[in-house]
């Protein structure tokens, strides 16, 4: 069973509120993208928002199914309540948000950070080992959005050679380090896994990084 969050605070808030509003956030975050690439078949707006609940929901379920701590997400009115906000707001202004492909990737990038440090936050809690930390850092982030990719019949992002798991992989190791040897607290290292894995994804898009591709010399692109 996972352990509580500690009762560290900021700002008069609890780790346990913080993490819940920056949760919200990057389900929020999710929902847009999910929302955003939704557009681009031009749903109605039940399809849209199964896309972005798919999107929204789907890593943080795989991670609770794997872990066997139970979907918490589904045992309260603020998840579904942020995802159809966010695709009530994209419905009002499409064309604005769809003109801008940048929208998407920023709005992907944040869910992306936030949810692989929920992720690596709740496995360090259950005492499970480095890379399986890694792992489930990796499942929590990416799920969701593998689970729209296949839904529009898309190649994931995870499979492109764009640093994208890598982003997670740092930031989760960063939280690792900083809880195992240097006796930092929960929020200090959530914040910093967080935002290592949203600056460099983010530096990534802005400036095309990439990883090597493998392949045979000649082989198909």
């Amino acid at each position: 069973m996972d352990r509580p969050f500690m009762a560290s605070s900021w700002g008069g808030m609890n780790t346990d509120g913080i993490i819940h509003a920056l949760d919200l956030l990057g389900m929020a975050a999710f929902a847009f993208s999910g929302a955003l690439r939704a557009m681009r078949r031009r749903p109605d707006f039940v399809g849209m928002t199964i896309l972005a609940g798919a999107t929204a929901i789907g890593g943080g379920l795989i991670r609770d199914t794997i872990l066997g701590g139970g979907a918490a997400m589904l045992r309260t009115w603020h998840y579904p309540a942020v995802i159809l906000a966010s695709v009530a707001v994209t419905a009002m202004f499409p064309f604005r948000l769809t003109e801008r492909e940048t929208f998407f990737q920023y709005f992907d990038a944040f869910g992306l950070g936030v949810f692989s440090a929920i992720g690596a936050t709740i496995a360090w809690r259950n005492d499970i080992g480095f890379l399986w930390m890694l792992f489930i850092a990796a499942i929590s982030g990416a799920g969701g959005g593998v689970i729209r990719d296949v839904l529009l019949n898309k190649m994931p992002l995870v499979l492109y050679r764009e640093i994208y798991i890598t982003a997670v992989v740092i930031g989760a190791a960063a939280m690792w380090v900083g809880r195992r040897f240097l006796g930092m607290g929960e929020l200090a290292c959530f914040s910093i896994a967080m935002t290592i894995t949203i600056v460099i994804r983010m530096a990534a898009i802005r400036r095309g990084w990439s990883l090597p591709r493998i392949g045979a010399r000649g082989g198909p692109a």
